[in-house]
């Protein structure tokens, strides 16, 4: 059966105009969407939002992709990385004043040390989702389906930060 879907966003070989076109719809996509705050990380939030289009599977969806969908894709980019700032600035304001530096060798061994305390699945899930793959990507790496991974994950973090807590992992 062969696609109709031509020079779109969910083609198989789109050529270079199709994806420059692409390009620029997300663009504009996440000028409209993004915050002042975030300005200075657009043209980060377009690649996010190329990535995304370009990691979904080739049998997903049958009917064309318009820029009704890019401009989804670009929203939930934007959404991902305002809920993700915001994550950031909880965090900081949590710290006592004073603490707002990188920690020091020994959280870093501490860390590491309840990193080795986990299970083996879950120290893989984890480290690969310290390091920023997303669940998708360390179900594919590791041949998992996306529900072990993000349970392997989720179960993971919460050892981790029982350990770090002062608790057993």
């Amino acid at each position: 059966m062969t696609s109709k879907r031509g020079g779109d966003a969910g083609s198989q070989d789109p050529d270079p105009g199709s994806i420059e076109r692409i390009r620029q719809v997300l663009i504009r996509a996440v000028e409209r969407h993004c915050p002042p705050a975030l300005a200075a990380h657009r043209e980060d939030l377009v690649q996010m939002a190329l990535v995304r289009l370009l990691e979904r599977p080739r049998g997903e969806g049958s009917t064309p992709r318009g820029a009704s969908y890019l401009w989804r894709v670009a929203y939930t980019v934007v959404i991902d990385e305002i809920r993700r700032f915001r994550r950031q600035q909880r965090q900081a304001e949590q710290l006592p004043a004073g603490e707002h530096r990188t920690p020091g060798p020994e959280a870093r061994s501490e860390l590491l040390e309840c990193l080795a305390a986990l299970q083996d699945r879950r120290r893989t899930a984890v480290t690969l989702h310290l390091r920023g793959f997303r669940t998708g990507e360390v179900a594919t790496a590791l041949g998992w389906t996306e529900k072990q991974a993000e349970n392997l994950v989720y179960r993971g973090l919460a050892d981790l930060r029982a350990c770090l807590e002062g608790g057993d992992a």
